[in-house]
């Protein structure tokens, strides 16, 4: 690389543009060396550079250029229509709800968006303690409290949870001092009512790019399996969700090395792909696909090669496999997969259902939360 006849001219690029496109490059072993340019109607010294890399690069070097905008932040391409510029994270003060700030912060570095701290609690004025009573008339429009409730109960749990809230506030202000968590703007909220309904009814007026919420330890979840809150957010809210198990240990997400990705052949696969290679700056990573859908899918084998031959061409830098899974024993099937191809990461699409279907039918998403402690990250289509 000391001699300038073995270096070809890349691409020419504003000098942060091309300083990011060499952060990339290197990190797939191309060496690259920036030079000054000058252009027609350009003074000298301006901030252009030349990115110049060694001949036996080049075709590598010309995939990952044209693998998509280096320059375009991760979450144009993850986020839909009308998102806003927030990442929500739900809380309840317990030591899972620091794990997922943890992670959530990481994530909000990368997208260049703020976390919003949300914790919801419950005033016992909507929560009456028997209302099977005979003094609860069924079909009143409204639900009178019971007479020895003092009406300032509902006030002081406010405050405690208003309490509670700053004290958590604090512990992460702390935590970023110490550097554990990224030093970025976050801000706090505190709402009242059932905490998946806060959650979906946030999300619906303010259209947050991504919910990050923390999920219990497999071996809590199967007397937890009704009621998660997660779960319930998984499969009825329409914004991606990344759930993240208590007992993950955080850090930046390159770390993810192995992930399955489920695939129901359609545009999705394309953009989710797309977003992971650029969020991660294009990884040398295994991505293992895996179709799945509500029905059989003619040709489903083929398509899936197909779609690997695909990523493998456009992201070179990555390894793409196609993985196998037959319906029948499709839960052995998986748990095969997950251990002997150690995923540290899964990205699932899921479709709204209704909460009736739910619970006779759980999604895909639903039933892998409960059976696996692996960060899972839930798109809606």
């Amino acid at each position: 690389m000391a001699v300038n006849d073995n270096l070809i001219t890349l691409v020419i690029h504003t000098e942060e543009r091309a300083v990011k496109l060499k952060q990339i490059l290197e990190s797939h072993d191309i060496k690259v060396v920036l030079e000054d340019v000058s252009l027609p109607g350009v003074p000298l010294g301006a901030p252009v550079k030349k990115v110049r890399i060694s001949i036996d690069s080049l075709s590598l070097g010309l995939k990952i250029l044209e693998s998509g905008d280096l320059t375009a932040s991760p979450l144009s391409i993850f986020k839909l229509t009308g998102m806003g510029k927030t990442l929500l994270v739900p809380v309840d003060f317990s030591p899972s709800s620091m794990t997922s700030v943890k992670v959530a912060f990481f994530l909000a570095r990368k997208f260049d968006v703020e976390p919003v701290i949300l914790h919801s609690y419950l005033a016992p004025l909507f929560n009456p303690s028997d209302p099977y009573s005979d003094s609860v008339d069924p079909y009143s429009d409204s639900i009178a409290p019971p007479e020895d409730l003092d009406i300032t109960e509902a006030a002081d749990l406010r405050k405690v949870a208003a309490s509670q809230l700053s004290k958590f506030k604090k512990k992460i202000e702390s935590a970023q001092r110490e550097g554990s968590i990224p030093d970025i703007r976050f801000s706090t909220t505190l709402l009242e009512g059932i905490p998946e309904q806060v959650i979906k009814e946030y999300c619906v007026q303010n259209h947050p790019v991504l919910v990050v919420m923390a999920t219990r330890g497999i071996h809590k979840k199967e007397s937890d399996l009704v009621g998660s809150v997660t779960a319930e957010v998984i499969d009825s809210c329409r914004v991606p969700v990344f759930a993240v198990p208590e007992n993950y240990v955080p850090g930046g997400i390159d770390k993810f090395r192995n992930i399955l990705m489920f695939c129901n052949f359609t545009n999705a696969d394309i953009v989710t792909v797309r977003g992971l290679m650029k969020t991660f700056d294009f990884p040398a990573c295994e991505v293992h696909l895996a179709p799945v859908s509500d029905g059989p899918v003619s040709g489903a084998g083929r398509k899936l090669e197909e779609l690997r031959d695909y990523f493998s061409d456009i992201y070179p830098t990555a390894t793409f496999h196609a993985v196998r899974m037959s319906r029948s024993g499709f839960d052995n099937n998986m748990k095969t997969v997950l251990d002997e191809r150690r995923i540290d990461l899964i990205i699932v699409p899921n479709k709204k259902s209704s909460a009736f279907s739910r619970f006779f039918r759980p999604t895909l998403a639903h039933r892998i939360l409960f059976e696996k402690d692996i960060p899972l990250l839930v798109l809606p289509v």
